[in-house]
């Protein structure tokens, strides 16, 4: 495909990269005119041929296309212009930026010919031959020429015709509404078709000309793109029809009409039709845009008449019946059962998808294993390369999807019924009515705060006849199954859509061997998998196969809802410490979710039974949508993988590389979490110190404590725990300050990702304001809420304990005063405590990146782009260190508001100020370069375990400096290793001069001091601060030590040691290698999986169209060629098209192809490349000692 608007150049490497793909790599510079970016792109191999995936061979697929589809491929004059090869309309550029520019510049030149526009506009409601003779000739009864009276504002450039001549050439199109001139008043009124002549009807059958047999007009309502049309139809009476007693008679109303391309309103009688272009135009329309049917009705009405829209006729409630058969017939045809899909094919034994229930109408994701039909039965996976056929799936509820109570006599059944996503209406009737939610299913093991838990079973919901819906979707989010939810999100439902979505690969069930591993991610894994077979067994206890296969699933919390739970469960069920999962977040179903939420204002109004249809019909377009364009998304995918891996399998090199002696015993460790003899939790991904408290623990103790209480007293818990509304504020308190500190750095530094941070953050701060208030009118009934600015919510105030002492709205120490004062002060006293002492582990590890990324500056960026990142990655780390510090001293000024510390005291938590963030150099890590420069400039703030608040790092959006840069930097990890670490780097003078005698100042010292008392440096003099003595200049002042941050002593209260603060250091060390680690193998599983799911992919497309050659086949022996023929031809054409895609960007370099796993004739020669290439790109490991440890996965 051409580049509009610029011109490329490509810039041989001197030397190749050693890229997973083993192909070499070149550096593409695009100048388009105002800009001139680069990006790294892979050479495609041209030497290799395309290789067959399976039995298939490309070359058959290529020479089963036709001659004249190919030439149509050909970029050469005539040949036919693919969507994806035609330029976008008016558009150039690829960058947003230039975007905007060009956006605004394309409305300029519009506005300039605004004048022009409405001049045309206004000269098509008039026609230069108006009045003048038709070209027909034709007279009439007073022997006068016809004149040209009629126009048609439907054809494009029509000419003006009298009315015979535009009903002639309006037969076969009577829903172009025809313009009449009125003498009278001068102007083209609309007329229907019947209306143009008089006794006008628009006539069925005879191609549109008259029958010899016709029955007089009948009214009729024909509706169309472009309004509803009162008219009148002339069916035909030749009796061509035999019925059962032998006599003739001619063919029903309804069948002319079908025949004719107009689909009747009803099979008797018919005074109502549906040109089939609507119908399919609605079907696509409410599968994309959500709108209602009523709406949709009304512009229908208003295309008629936009004055006297009510003179229209009302088809909206046959419109609703109608547009919903019509959707289930098309769905019919489209799966194959309209062809007897669930017959054997000729030559075949078997039905065609041996595996599905008969008369599934539903899509089965295409890059899933599915034994039998995109991969063999029977395949040879060694065990620590299970993900490349595992299934993953992921349960999530959504109460969007809901539905009122309605005037519902049960007479309506759902036409899907049992044959898409919801189940039989029958059976779940039966499961809602005998089934009692155990109280084993309440209980929450890990304290959390987790709304699939609380929100079972709940009376709230006794408004609505369905609360809900929960769904079980793969990982490619293609939708499985849907269960209505009744009264919350019971774990019952859970595991009914979980037997839903394995009933429709399972039936009947595969035999053990062809079984592939199952991995299965909710919100609430942690209580939902205690009681999981059990349930299984209730519900369905006939289903032995269920039962088994839930025993050997695997599963894991979402990494976004994982947050919200207690440490146990971040240790047990964190997705990217699981080995063979690729980079599985487990939040798929949320993407469903944004599709499908648009579409509850319409269902929850309907019928039960039509709301079935109406989801099941939407979210079959979903479906089909990720089917055709399911080779394209993985591509990508797969390409991204690649690049992580490569950039973490440098960080975890250069590591391992840092720490050369520890790194060995390191790596035999068990990945595992175990328990010790105290039987707590123990994972090599977290700290085994528990001095430093977190935020979280001290809330899940106080958590825990409340409730013992509660059960004590025999109260029930009515919501929140006051503790969870305490840090609840205190998180938004975080938020905004992050919100805060955006915007002084958006004012210094206007950026677009910043402010879309900004934006985000704001909508998240609103969402968790409200909620916050609701449950504060319940703690403080009479406590006036402070002002809300949705606009700018990070300027509310946070009505804590500590906020209503500060400005006197009660007592510092209550005496006799409300308990759950006492209580609130106490907790908040509490958490602050933990917040601040975390909050010096913060501080310390933002200095420890700001450091590395000053330090990486020089070696990690090459030109003006480079280092355009660099300022921008700088900038950020200072940002983020001073917000850390902030957020410490919020927390010590909470305490003295609160009156557990005094102003000016320095104990328990000293006043903390850039200067007491300073370090000397021979403190940091290493001796020999810093394994923080990895951690630091791309994963350290995101993923260092004293960062405790998910806010800071999910406000950033994907594309942010945080994401999108920092992984830029990790890229010169290659010259790292080849220039290596400079030993004395050049340091700003000022700097120099100040520095201590033994210590060499690097660029990690920190470059401001604050003038304000700190603990680890009394006041300061002039002399001090400057270093000069007098005029001399530069003489050394008095020698600086650490900032308290880093002395123990200061810190805790009580004498430490050094070797303590080495030893956390090292522990620190050892945590971040094996989350590296783990980040190198999750990235290398998910580069390994998108091929294997891309060899399904192709494989699937080849099996469908092989199963619609084969329907062909069997209806053309049986019948004929026909319209069931020609229809089946054309789907296994276009599936034959999607083969030879998916093919091509299977091979593809520019995709992140692997030049020898793209080369596998099957699946299992796949596998033993892929294993084949892991001895060689980890025999690094084996030359540094370390044990590979997917060995053990």
């Amino acid at each position: 495909m051409k580049r509009v608007g610029g011109s490329k150049k490509i810039q041989t490497p001197r030397n190749t990269t050693r890229l997973a793909t083993s192909v070499p790599s070149v550096k593409v510079t695009f100048h388009t005119g105002t800009t001139v970016t680069a990006e790294q792109r892979y050479i495609g191999n041209t030497t290799l041929p395309i290789e067959p995936i399976g039995e298939s061979s490309g070359g058959e697929v290529l020479e089963s296309l036709s001659n004249d589809f190919l030439n149509a491929l050909d970029d050469a004059p005539g040949a036919i212009p693919a969507y994806e090869t035609t330029p976008a309309c008016d558009e150039k550029g690829n960058e947003k930026t230039e975007q905007m520019r060009e956006s605004v510049a394309h409305m300029n030149d519009l506005k300039k010919k605004q004048s022009t526009f409405l001049r045309i506009m206004l000269s098509r409601h008039h026609h230069s031959q108006l009045l003048t003779p038709c070209s027909c000739g034709g007279k009439d009864q007073h022997d006068k020429f016809l004149l040209r009276r009629v126009a048609c504002d439907d054809c494009l450039q029509a000419e003006l015709l009298c009315r015979q001549c535009w009903v002639n050439k309006h037969r076969t199109m009577p829903a172009h509404w025809a313009f009449v001139w009125n003498q009278a008043e001068r102007f083209f009124e609309k007329y229907d078709f019947s209306r143009v002549l008089k006794n006008g009807a628009i006539r069925m059958r005879h191609n549109g000309e008259g029958c010899p047999d016709a029955e007089v007009g009948h009214s009729f309502t024909l509706v169309e793109r472009n309004g509803i049309h009162a008219t009148a139809i002339a069916f035909c009476g030749c009796k061509t029809e035999t019925s059962p007693d032998g006599k003739k008679h001619a063919l029903s109303h309804y069948e002319q009409l079908m025949q004719a391309g107009i689909f009747p309103g009803s099979v008797k009688d018919p005074g109502t039709g549906y040109t089939l272009g609507l119908l399919e135009y609605y079907r696509q329309q409410r599968s994309q845009g959500k709108g209602s049917a009523y709406n949709f009705v009304l512009v229908l009405q208003r295309q008629a008449d936009r004055f006297f829209a009510g003179g229209v006729p009302d088809i909206y409630k046959n419109f609703l019946v109608i547009t919903r058969f019509y959707e289930f017939l098309q769905i019919i045809l489209e799966s194959g059962e309209a062809h007897g899909l669930d017959d054997p094919l000729p030559k075949e034994v078997d039905v065609p998808y041996p595996n599905r229930p008969p008369g599934f109408l539903g899509v089965n994701c295409a890059a899933c294993p599915e034994p039998g039909v995109n991969m063999p039965l029977v395949v040879k996976v060694p065990r620590y390369l299970r993900h490349t056929i595992s299934l993953n799936s992921t349960l999530d509820g959504n109460f969007k999807a809901n539905l009122f109570f309605k005037r519902d006599d049960g007479s309506d059944t759902a036409l899907t019924d049992g044959n898409m996503y919801f189940p039989k209406q029958a059976e779940f009737d039966n499961i809602a009515a005998t089934y009692v939610i155990p109280e084993e299913d309440k209980e929450v093991p890990c304290k959390a705060h987790i709304g699939s838990i609380r929100h079972q079973g709940q009376q709230k919901y006794g408004t609505t006849a369905v609360s809900g819906v929960v769904g079980c979707a793969c990982d490619h989010a293609v939708l499985a199954s849907l269960i209505d939810m009744l009264k919350g999100e019971a774990f019952a439902l859970g595991t009914y859509a979980q037997r839903e979505m394995l009933r429709h690969k399972n039936t009947p069930p595969h035999a053990p061997e062809t079984q592939t591993p199952m991995v299965q991610s909710y919100d609430s894994y942690c209580s939902f998998v205690v009681n999981q077979v059990k349930r299984a067994t209730d519900l369905f206890p006939d289903e032995i196969w269920l039962h088994d296969l839930l025993a050997k699933v695997d599963g894991q919390i979402p990494a976004d809802h994982i947050n919200g739970h207690g440490l146990n469960c971040q240790t047990l069920w964190q997705a990217v410490y699981f080995a063979c999962r690729g980079h599985f977040h487990g939040e798929t179903a949320e993407v469903i979710w944004a599709f499908l939420n648009a579409l509850g204002s319409s269902t929850r109004q309907m019928t039960g039974a039509a709301r079935h249809d109406t989801i099941n019909f939407v979210m079959h377009a979903w479906n089909m949508l990720k089917y055709l364009r399911q080779a394209q998304l993985l591509a990508a995918e797969r390409l991204d993988a690649l690049r992580l891996f490569e950039l973490h399998m440098a960080v975890v090199e250069e590591l391992s590389r840092q720490h050369a002696k520890e790194v060995g015993a390191w790596s035999r460790l068990p990945r595992h979490t175990t328990t010790d003899a105290s039987g707590e939790l123990c994972s090599v991904y977290q700290h085994k110190s528990t001095k430093a408290l977190s935020v979280e623990s001290t809330l899940a103790a106080m958590i825990s404590t409340e409730q013992d209480k509660l059960k004590q007293a025999g109260e029930l818990d009515a919501g929140t725990s006051v503790a969870q509304w305490v840090h609840d504020g205190m998180t938004i308190e975080r938020q905004q300050l992050l919100a805060i500190a955006l915007l002084r750095n958006h004012q210094e530094h206007p950026l677009q990702e910043t402010w879309d941070s900004i934006t985000k953050l704001r909508d998240s701060l609103n969402l968790h304001l409200k909620k916050f208030r609701v449950r504060q009118r319940e703690i403080y009934p009479r406590l006036t809420l402070s002002a809300l600015d949705v606009d700018e919510p990070e300027v509310t105030a946070i009505q804590l304990p500590s906020y209503r002492m500060k400005h006197g709205q009660r007592q510092k120490h209550i005496r006799g005063g409300d308990e759950l004062d006492s209580e609130l002060r106490q907790a908040e006293i509490q958490l602050r405590c933990t917040q601040a002492e975390s909050g010096v582990f913060a501080v310390r590890d933002a200095s420890l990146a700001l450091s590395a990324v000053k330090k990486a500056r020089e070696l990690d960026y090459r030109g003006q782009g480079g280092i355009t990142r660099s300022q921008r990655n700088l900038q950020k780390a200072e940002l983020m260190k001073q917000f850390e510090i902030d957020m410490y001293n919020t927390a010590r000024t909470a305490l003295i508001h609160l009156g557990h510390m005094e102003k000016d005291a320095v104990d328990p938590f000293p006043p903390l100020t850039l200067r007491d963030t300073r370090r000397k150099e021979t403190h940091l890590h290493r001796a020999t370069g810093d394994s923080r420069l990895f951690d630091g400039t791309a994963w350290y703030l995101q993923s260092g375990v004293t960062i405790a608040d998910a806010a800071v790092t999910s406000t950033l959006p994907h594309g942010s400096d945080s994401e999108g840069d920092q992984p830029e930097l990790l890229a010169g990890t290659q010259s790292l290793k080849r220039s290596g670490f400079k030993h004395g780097q050049r340091t700003p003078k000022r700097l120099r001069d100040i520095a201590p005698d033994n210590v060499e100042v690097g660029l990690s010292e920190a470059e401001e001091s604050d003038p304000e008392m700190s603990p680890s440096k009394g006041g300061r003099t002039e002399e001090e601060t400057t270093g000069k003595k007098g005029k001399k200049g530069k003489g050394k002042g008095k020698k600086k030590g650490d900032g308290w941050i880093w002395m123990e002593n200061l810190m805790r209260g009580q004498p430490q040691s050094e070797e303590k603060l080495a030893a956390y250091k090292m522990e620190s060390d050892q945590v971040q290698w094996f989350r590296a680690e783990a980040e190198m193998y999750r990235w290398l599983e998910q580069y390994e999986r998108k091929h294997a799911e891309l060899m399904r992919v192709i494989s699937r497309y080849r099996r469908d169209s092989e199963v619609w050659r084969g329907l062909a086949d069997r209806e053309e022996a049986l019948n004929g060629t026909n319209g069931a023929t020609t229809f089946a031809r054309m789907q296994a054409a276009m599936h034959r098209r999607l083969e030879l895609n998916a093919t091509t960007l299977f091979k593809s370099a520019d995709s992140g192809a692997h030049h020898d796993w793209v080369a596998a004739t099957s699946f299992d020669d796949l596998v033993e490349r892929i294993d084949r290439w892991r001895d060689a790109v980890f025999k690094w490991m084996d030359d540094l000692g370390i044990h590979r440890a997917y060995k053990n996965f």
